[in-house]
């Protein structure tokens, strides 16, 4: 059964408007930029105000725990040099430690000084270490 001339010039015209109206109601919101430590403090000013994911190693000694408090933390994370004063306001994953590499998803304070965040992913690198010396018994640590 074939489609008429019509039919097909309003299924067309239907899908073309279905498509327009999602690329003009998307915010922009959808994707976060991932960025380094570096990265971020280089250029403050275009991050602030936007809701980022950033990328570093805790800095051993910083982290600091509101007393009381189960989600209250103030650390700092850098990368190539630079480094950033968090403040995390959720309870951290059990792999969070010292010298642990983390992903945040945040905002930087008014002043580009502070990154605020509830939202971490975090890897310790001795349990990766030691699965990867588990898989590959050859390999010197």
């Amino acid at each position: 059964m074939a489609l008429s001339t019509t039919t097909k010039i309003g299924l067309g015209v239907v899908v073309a408007g279905a498509l327009a109206f999602l690329v003009l109601s998307d915010t922009g919101e959808g994707v976060l930029e991932y960025m380094y430590v570096d990265k971020v403090v280089d250029t403050p000013d275009r991050y602030k105000g936007r809701t980022i994911k950033v990328h570093g190693t805790v800095v051993e000694g910083s982290i600091q725990k509101k007393k009381g408090d189960d989600g209250d933390f103030r650390f700092v994370i850098q990368h190539e040099g630079k480094t950033l004063a968090v403040h995390y306001t959720n309870i951290p994953p059990d792999t969070f430690q010292e010298g642990g590499e983390v992903i945040l998803t945040g905002r930087l304070d008014d002043n580009g000084t502070m990154f605020e965040s509830d939202e971490m992913s975090a890897k310790c690198p001795s349990k990766y270490e030691e699965q990867q010396a588990i898989e590959d018994p050859t390999q010197k640590s």
